[in-house]
């Protein structure tokens, strides 16, 4: 089935700030997965993650637009079914009042488990972001 699913969340921190959780490879590595990421357009690259049941889920991408501080396309295809049609995942930064709106719209075609999944996966991730973003309470 065609879907497309949306997410926004507004973080109390610069958009600068935010679109560089975004694009740098330990940042991502941190909140989204890990990856090889570099922002270079048409530059292929991997994010990676536990799969949950004792192995490893890759995900083969490519940087097609690229518009900082404000925007990013990338492909997104699961390595082990490389025969799958490719998803798009779009990722906006926008100022909101102090702080920053994150967008992110990820588009393709799954069945509605896998789409289920996104759905609630998302959401869990932008926490992460979340949690990157804010201070750390420092020891005493």
């Amino acid at each position: 089935m065609k879907f497309e699913i949306k997410f926004e969340r507004v973080y109390p921190h610069p958009p600068e700030a935010v679109w560089r959780a975004l694009t740098d490879p330990a940042a991502l590595g941190e909140w989204l997965m890990e990856t090889d990421f570099l922002p270079e357009i048409g530059r292929g690259f991997r994010l990676w993650c536990d799969d949950g049941e004792g192995g490893t889920d890759t995900y083969l991408c490519q940087l097609l637009e690229y518009e900082p501080p404000a925007r990013m396309l990338w492909s997104w295809v699961l390595e082990e079914d490389p025969d799958e049609s490719e998803m798009r995942v779009e990722l906006r930064v926008d100022p909101e009042g102090d702080g920053a709106k994150v967008t992110i719209v990820h588009s393709g075609d799954r069945d509605a488990e896998t789409v289920e999944k996104f759905k609630g996966g998302w959401p869990i991730k932008l926490q992460d972001l979340a949690a990157l973003l804010s201070p750390k309470p420092s020891l005493q």
